[in-house]
């Protein structure tokens, strides 16, 4: 016998010491390797085949290595996997190839392979109810296991229970760990079966409850107005987030914030916040990027540090009057929405500018254009403030001066036919309109009615929103009033259509009043993309003459005022 347990005492501390060596072997030797592949590979180049084989190769002999000290197969790619760098681009490279491959065949092979052995006829009553009981119990653990520290730490209360309930969800590990236990006979065949139904059960209800119940943006819900008109006082700082999805939009959002008039007494605070689809790493990340920190040279493969420096550089040229803080969002295009809109909650904008998800110059596989598309929506249903599609097509006369003094003047134009919507562009045209390197016209069309009705209350505040216009633009000669009587739709598009090449900037509401849009509803027919309505859709159609930039605004769609008393939801502080 002492024999024997000296024995075993040496093969644990041999088993010990293997896996220590391992650790160091990965840690010590292959991470670096790793790093040095992705130093090698240039930003504009996609990692080479012959490094992605290497890889490869390390995962089949760390699993090689794993089983020939007594451990599973899983340890070494386990560790192995913990040591590869996150994102871009070895790690969204190694997805790229392993992704299909593995959850298309592996995947579906080893759990059909693994449940064959499951026999419900061989289930016993009593014992499944008293295995049953146990699951319930280790329910209940991970449930208080994962509130009660949620709460502690201020999470809302609503989402530390779905996230001690999603702990709580079995998967494919949880499979392979029993199997391992049936082939040890540390568990019999009908225990195996009675765990592979209940993580059936559980995880088949946590999955669609979750998917169906949990709604993530209702933190997001406004509890105050938070518009560009409720802004519009001009010792009030202006707080705007821009959102960035492809360096191209840098240039087009940059012009939109320079024309928006940034004064020492009316600043402008601008949260940039790049977007980056989820690859190559397990969940997603929100980074703030300090402003006093160096960005780090020998990272080459920092996505957002070019437009990061865009940005500093704007606020520099802009100083005093001008704040830029720079966040990168890496989250899957389905909840990418979300990011979005929790940054805007938390940082209380009044203005979320989006890029339109149809670029004329852009291709790229990063960002699809249906997926961006997507998010636009999403943004425009759940956001706390206005929202501002962007689209960019192109402004030659910005882009022929080199010389910031010899830029010819921003031509801005407000497109005015009432309503909410059209309420909010205009109050951004009369901001833009003092900015002395502006010139703005704004363009109201009425409807020329033989016997027309009494004014409504929407008719009331679009008369005093133009009255407030006038008189923010008394003597300024930059600023032109134009006002244009229609008797149809066709009048409408005539004027539009003639105009549209003349300026840089086209501002338009998305939505418009009701006799407005009863007028354009023919328009509809023809209508391709209905979130930037039916006058910003006509400007965007490839049909159109317009070579400036269009941007279509929706007023902050609706404010939750139970929420002013509600415990539920935690509305961060400014950071």
């Amino acid at each position: 016998m002492t024999s024997i347990q000296a024995k075993k005492s040496n093969a644990c501390i041999w088993i010990i010491l293997s896996c220590c060596f391992l650790v160091l072997v990965i840690t010590f030797i292959l991470r670096p390797i790793m790093f040095w592949i992705i130093r090698n590979t240039s930003e504009e180049k996609c990692i080479k085949e012959g490094y992605i084989f290497s890889i490869l190769v390390m995962v089949l002999l760390s699993s090689l290595f794993g089983e020939t000290v007594g451990q599973r197969f899983l340890l070494g790619p386990i560790i192995l996997g913990l040591a590869v760098p996150a994102g871009p681009p070895l790690g969204a490279a190694i997805e790229d190839r392993l992704e299909c491959f593995v959850k298309s065949i592996l995947l579906p092979i080893f759990i059909i392979s693994s449940t064959l052995q499951v026999n419900v006829f061989e289930i016993q009553r009593q014992e499944f109810l008293i295995l049953e009981f146990i699951v319930f119990i280790s329910f209940l653990g991970k449930l208080l296991g994962s509130l009660l520290p949620a709460l502690f730490c201020g999470v809302p209360y609503q989402d530390a229970l779905w996230l001690g309930i999603i702990m709580n969800v079995q998967g494919v590990l949880d499979i392979e760990f029993w199997v391992w236990a049936v082939g040890l006979k540390l568990i019999s065949q009908r225990i195996y079966t009675c765990l592979v139904l209940s993580a059936v059960i559980v995880t088949g209800t946590i999955s669609p409850s979750v998917k169906f119940l949990y709604n993530p943006s209702r933190r997001c819900n406004a509890y105050k107005r938070r518009t560009i008109k409720n802004c519009s006082k001009r010792n009030v700082e202006f707080r705007i987030l821009a959102c960035i999805y492809h360096n191209e939009n840098v240039s087009t959002i940059l012009n939109v914030l320079e024309a928006s008039h940034p004064t020492t007494y009316g600043p402008i605070c601008i949260y940039m916040l790049h977007l980056i689809p989820l690859q190559g790493r397990a969940s997603p990340l929100l980074v703030t990027h300090k402003n006093s920190q160096k960005e780090d040279s020998s990272n080459s493969f920092n996505p957002s540090s070019h437009i990061i420096n865009a940005f500093k550089l704007y606020e520099k040229q802009n100083e005093g009057t001008v704040f830029v803080n720079s966040l990168t969002a890496i989250s899957p295009h389905s909840t990418m929405h979300d990011d979005i809109c929790s940054v805007a909650s938390e940082r209380r904008t009044s203005l979320i500018i989006l890029p339109f998800h149809h670029h004329p110059s852009l291709s790229s596989t990063t960002h699809l254009p249906t997926s961006i598309r997507k998010v636009n929506q999403n943004v425009l249903k759940t956001a706390p403030c206005s929202v501002g599609l962007l689209v960019d097509r192109g402004s030659p006369q910005r882009a022929q001066a080199s010389n910031k003094n010899d830029k010819p003047p921003y031509l801005v134009a407000v497109i005015f036919l009432g309503g909410e919507d059209d309420r909010e562009a205009l109050a951004y045209g009369t901001r833009m309109g003092e900015n002395s390197s502006v010139k703005l016209t704004v363009f109201r069309f009425s409807i020329r009615r033989e016997n027309p009705d009494p004014a409504s209350d929407a008719d009331m505040l679009d008369n005093d929103s133009i009255d407030d216009f006038k008189k923010y633009s008394v003597g300024n000669e930059n600023v032109v009033y134009r006002e244009e009587e229609m008797k149809d739709s066709i009048g409408i598009v005539t004027v539009i259509t003639s105009i549209e090449h003349s300026f840089d900037l086209l501002i338009l509401g998305k939505d418009h009043d009701q006799n407005s849009s009863d007028l354009l509803r023919g328009l509809e027919e023809w209508s391709e993309f209905p979130e930037l309505g039916l006058v910003g859709d006509m400007l965007a159609s490839s049909n159109s003459n317009c070579n400036g930039s269009i941007l279509v605004v929706q007023q902050q769609s609706s404010v939750d005022s139970t929420l002013l008393d509600s415990p539920k939801y935690y509305f961060g502080e400014l950071a």
